[in-house]
């Protein structure tokens, strides 16, 4: 047992320092998922024959690859989205986890962030000549005031979904995330195993992992102008 335990944490630690060397890019992973499934059977003294399958651990991949997303933000894009006269929702093409930001350009393509709202205050800012608020709320953005003229847009910033993958494919979450999705999917295996307490620490490493990634990456607001 205290062999099997010192190659776990070896293994670990090499995993740390091969997500180092992708700490300076957000590009999307090209690790095939086959190879982060081989990575997390081996963290998880774990075999096909053992505990889980493949099929299993790619279902685990998945659900990893939306949590990292959901609890980063990770995978950034925006849609423009033409304005139509006294239209309030309009639908958002791609799927997405949240959406970040909402920016209205008029005619003379001037840009305004939006504050957020919501559609309980809809219809209270009726003297405005320009849209103000957005919200979100089932897959539609709502903008309100509405405009009373055409050839205005708003661009959408949202987080979106990941695209659940085949085994035969490649990770789409950025590349210094794999560490952290290796450590999800190997924390599962243990605790299909019923093996609670190396569940509960392999999920604390992987917490830790998208901590310290944010914590590279993420820039702090200096404050909000109004």
């Amino acid at each position: 047992m205290t062999k099997l335990r010192n190659s776990i944490i070896l293994f670990a630690t090499i995993l740390l320092l091969c997500a180092t060397a992708f700490a300076s890019t957000q590009q999307t992973s090209s690790t095939a998922a086959s190879t982060i499934i081989d990575n997390a059977r081996s963290l998880a003294a774990d075999t096909e024959s053992d505990v889980s399958s493949t099929a299993e651990m790619l279902v685990w991949l998945n659900d990893g690859m939306i949590d990292i997303v959901t609890r980063t933000h990770c995978l950034e894009a925006t849609e423009s989205i033409n304005l139509a006269t006294s239209t309030l929702e309009y639908t958002i093409t791609s799927t997405y986890v949240t959406v970040k930001a909402v920016i209205y350009v008029d005619a003379s393509g001037n840009r305004w962030a939006l504050k957020k709202g919501s559609p309980s205050s809809v219809g209270q800012n009726t003297a405005a000549d320009a849209p103000m608020y957005w919200y979100d709320w089932g897959g539609k953005i709502g903008v309100y005031p509405t405009i009373t003229r055409t050839t205005e847009t708003i661009t959408v910033y949202y987080v979106t979904r990941p695209t659940a993958i085949a085994s035969s494919g490649s990770v789409t979450t950025p590349a210094l995330y794999d560490t952290a999705l290796t450590y999800y999917i190997a924390a599962h295996a243990l605790l299909k195993d019923r093996q609670t307490g190396r569940y509960a620490q392999l999920m604390g490493l992987y917490l830790q992992e998208l901590a310290r990634i944010r914590g590279d990456l993420t820039e702090q607001p200096v404050g909000v102008v109004e």
